[in-house]
């Protein structure tokens, strides 16, 4: 999609999204996402909070041009986790976008 100047600066993060599978034993687990600005504005990242003491959030870079994409590496340590062998981590990212806050969960998936 081409982004005219003028439009707000909207998030968007890439599909797929990744699935965080651990192997038993595994301490620490990692993924990348890929978010997109797809609005005409420059995207501004202020904050990314995790819902969980576990997890971090890193983004590529704190400014994102329109119509450029970004990468979010998140960073799990399994200690946090429950035993389930399902679970799903939830970050919210605060930026300048028409539509922040923007939440984003994940799946973590044991083995």
């Amino acid at each position: 999609m081409l982004s005219a100047s003028g439009v707000p600066p909207e998030l968007e993060f890439l599909r797929p999204l990744p699935v965080l599978e651990l192997a038993a034993g595994e301490r620490f687990a990692t993924a990348t996402v890929l978010l997109r600005n797809s609005g005409g504005e420059p995207l501004r990242i202020f904050r990314i909070r995790s819902e969980c003491w576990c997890a971090t959030a890193v983004v590529s870079q704190a400014e994102i041009a329109p119509d450029s994409i970004a990468v979010l590496r998140l960073q799990l340590a399994t200690a946090g986790l429950g035993p389930d062998s399902l679970q799903w981590l939830s970050f919210t990212v605060e930026s300048n976008a028409c539509n922040s806050p923007t939440p984003l969960r994940i799946p973590v998936r044991r083995r």
